[in-house]
């Protein structure tokens, strides 16, 4: 793709702009309920449900808090699961702090994520650290999240909403995301769509990015 004819760019959150950890999370569950939630979380139907429930938007912060009380089979301060489910989301590298500042100063970028409002308050406070108070919505065009647009990658719909209200061109768009399922969807919509390696964004990758 000829970097002149690119005018969007969509970048996905956990892993690309953020690094992400979710070991580290059901890691610090096991501490807090003394036992292991993370097959139940990820692999029970019903839980499972739960979870993407919670990352459209559908149920509330407590609702989605006693869930994870009842599977852990022991009730905790709110702030220590907060913080527990947090503890997945890193740091964000200053180089790739600069390289995103950057795109923003060329191009229209915006932030595409499957989260949910823990997260976000979370990652508001972790990006205003690293860009001297500023918030995504100070330094990004447009941000995306699922739980306020109540849908997710890697449905089509997901992907049209963003483009239709960023008035985008697919074929002048450029996803960033490290879920192959999601880059395959932006792919059959025209989008010119990176694979990143989690956690390992590279400036190569990035539009007049070198090595």
């Amino acid at each position: 793709m000829n970097q002149s004819e690119i005018e969007t760019i969509i970048l996905d959150l956990g892993g690309v702009i953020i690094n992400l950890d979710i070991d580290h999370a059901f890691d610090r569950f096991s501490q807090l309920f003394g036992k292991d939630i993370r097959s139940d979380l990820l692999h029970d139907t019903d839980s499972h449900r739960f979870f993407l429930d919670y990352e459209l938007g559908h149920i509330a912060d407590e609702t989605f808090r006693n869930h994870l009380y009842a599977m852990g089979e022991k009730r905790i301060d709110d702030r220590n699961l907060d913080s527990a489910w947090n503890a997945m989301l890193g740091d964000i590298p200053e180089e790739r702090m600069d390289w995103i500042r950057e795109l923003t100063r060329q191009y229209k970028v915006a932030i595409l994520s499957n989260t949910n409002a823990i997260h976000i308050r979370r990652f508001d406070q972790v990006f205003a650290q690293a860009n001297n108070g500023k918030f995504p919505s100070d330094i990004f065009h447009k941000t995306y999240y699922s739980h306020v647009i109540h849908d997710r990658k890697p449905n089509e719909s997901c992907f049209t909403t963003v483009l239709d209200d960023m008035n985008a061109d697919p074929s002048k768009t450029v996803f960033y995301d490290d879920n192959l399922d999601n880059i395959a969807t932006a792919q059959s919509l025209g989008i010119h769509a990176v694979l990143v390696e989690k956690n390992k964004l590279r400036k190569d990758q990035l539009p007049n990015g070198r090595k």
